[in-house]
């Protein structure tokens, strides 16, 4: 237990120094069965309690629900990327990655510098759809 203790506080020690405490504020009150959440150049990445599969699907349908147009989608062992186009203009990209023992991880990045917030919509609306 205390070894567990010792491994936490080093990593909130890290997140604080490297200015990434936003994203450990995040993780910290991100809820039930929603795991780690990182922003990192740009890119929204949240770690799941999803089989890739199921996640693949969440994340297509969540893109559509938002009305965004996908515009190239590779779906490869495990690994896939959605390239689309919201209405606006704006580029959006999503990431996943089977990180095994039924985790996946998505990087979310609206527009070519990244926007959290809207980036965040769609994995609210991720979560929704996968009744996470």
């Amino acid at each position: 237990m205390k070894k567990i203790k010792n491994c936490v506080l080093l990593l909130c020690v890290a997140f604080l120094l490297s200015g990434c405490a936003e994203a450990l504020l995040i993780g910290a009150g991100a809820g039930m069965g929603v795991g780690t959440y990182m922003y990192v150049d740009g890119s929204l990445i949240v770690e799941y309690p999803l089989e890739y599969s199921r996640a693949w699907d969440a994340a297509n349908t969540a893109l559509e629900r938002f009305q965004i147009s996908i515009s190239q989608s590779t779906n490869d062992a495990g690994k896939g990327v959605i390239a689309a186009v919201r209405q606006d203009g704006k580029k959006v990209t999503v990431k996943l990655k089977d990180k095994g023992f039924n985790v996946t991880s998505i990087g979310i990045r609206v527009g070519s510098f990244g926007d959290r917030v809207e980036s965040q919509k769609i994995h609210d609306e991720i979560v929704s759809i996968a009744g996470i």
